[in-house]
């Protein structure tokens, strides 16, 4: 364990904790605290930036982080085994098990994400076998419809509700959803629906939990989406809940495996054909996959990325075949996403006229929204040298952040905080 403790000894010789670090580092927490007991190892970029503040070489550096292999916590599964092209009753109570118990399940620290949704694009869906339970209660299509409904108010609840007040609300209907698989007796289609409905449950409690600020069981949540999408055979909402790993790892420092998950999401709906999936869909994925450049600093994939997204969104056709999933991107988010990719490329004229716009238009419950919206024009208006402009919208989105707990509104305050006072 020697070399376990170097790097935080280190750490605390330059007087940070790994809250401090964590924030000069513009990562989470539970990053810095992977480093240190070797759970994962920082991105060459973010080993740079490490050395940086701790003042040190990459040579240095290198001395004092674990090796991976030294770590004390070695997963009971790997991510990537729970892909597979079977699913009999092992896999399904293997996963029911792990939702409606909240079991920790390993991080997707390192290269995981990459493995895992690489393992997906390669591997065929089971065949329909294992979908009912030897006993238990019978439900049919008023109980999966049911349980649609309730997902919808929980979609449309994140909307105005931060995590760290929803998030338990969402787990635990993961967690009943998941028992009711395991226990109940039911049909293959209505098996494959709740398969449908845990995977669309996990990817928002995802979300909603690292908005908690839980980013591992975040983590957790989005590959068991995967797995249960999977199983369904529904590749495309497999590819959104894909997609949305993307865009957490994206938030929480890894654009790098960001953009490789991304591209696995964009290939297996490329290989469905364009019938397969609607514009919204496919302008969803590509707008994704456009930020995940941006953090990963490739500006011209970036604007590629984003074109392609505005191409697809401008084809969308009243009547399309839209998954209800996709409902939140109305021309006014997408207006929000393409400011914000315009913003990081030095388009602030463009990035200002659609991000004021946007949030003038913006529902008023929508707090969380609305702060995240106010730091990204803040960062236009930065970027075109106007610091007075910046730091009023930074004040308003102050006020709103503090008036919820959300994780991601709090790391958009602090990262504009920051940049405002380089630039002052």
């Amino acid at each position: 364990m020697a070399r376990q403790s170097d790097l935080a000894q280190k750490r605390r010789s330059r007087g940070h904790t790994q809250e401090t670090l964590a924030h000069r580092l513009e990562v989470d927490v539970s990053t810095v605290a992977r480093w240190e007991r070797g759970a994962s190892t920082p991105t060459p970029r973010m080993r740079e930036a490490l050395a940086r503040e701790l003042g040190l070489s990459l040579d240095q550096l290198a001395g004092l982080l674990p090796h991976p292999a030294a770590a004390r916590e070695i997963p009971a599964v790997d991510p990537v085994e729970l892909i597979k092209d079977v699913w009999t009753s092992a896999e399904r109570d293997g996963l029911a098990s792990r939702l409606a118990e909240n079991s920790p399940a390993p991080g997707l620290t390192g290269d995981r994400a990459v493995r895992v949704a690489h393992q997906w694009l390669i591997t065929p869906p089971p065949p329909a076998v294992a979908w009912t339970s030897e006993s238990g209660r019978r439900i049919g299509s008023g109980a999966l419809g049911r349980i649609q409904a309730r997902l919808r108010y929980l979609h449309h609840a994140d909307d105005v509700v931060a995590g760290g007040d929803l998030h338990s609300t969402i787990r635990g209907e993961v967690a009943r959803t998941a028992t009711l698989l395991r226990t109940a007796s039911y049909p293959e289609e209505i098996g494959r629906g709740l398969l449908r409905a845990i995977a669309e449950l996990c990817q928002l409690a995802g979300w909603s939990t690292a908005d908690a600020g839980h980013i591992t069981t975040a983590e957790h949540y989005y590959l068991s989406g995967i797995q249960a999408a999977h199983a369904a055979d529904d590749p495309v909402l497999a590819a959104q809940v894909v997609s949305a790993l993307a865009g957490h790892l994206t938030e929480y420092g890894r654009a790098r495996d960001a953009v490789l998950v991304a591209k696995s999401a964009q290939a297996r709906i490329d290989g469905l054909g364009r019938n397969a999936t609607t514009p919204t869909v496919r302008a969803l994925l590509h707008a994704r996959a456009s930020w995940a450049h941006v953090a990963a600093g490739e500006p011209g994939q970036a604007a590629s990325a984003i074109q392609r997204a505005q191409d697809e969104y401008a084809r969308r056709r009243d009547g399309d075949p839209d998954p209800a999933w996709v409902y939140w991107l109305t021309p006014e988010e997408m207006d929000i996403i393409v400011g914000r990719v315009d913003t990081a490329l030095g388009r602030t004229r463009q990035a200002r006229q659609r991000l004021t716009s946007a949030i003038r238009s913006c529902d008023h419950r929508r707090v969380r929204e609305t702060a995240l919206y106010t730091t990204w024009l803040a960062h236009a208006h930065l970027r075109a040298q106007d610091v007075d402009g910046a730091s009023a919208l930074a004040d308003r989105a102050q006020q709103l952040s503090e008036t919820i707990p959300s994780d991601y509104s709090e790391r958009a305050v602090r990262h504009l905080t920051r940049q405002l006072a380089a630039a002052r």
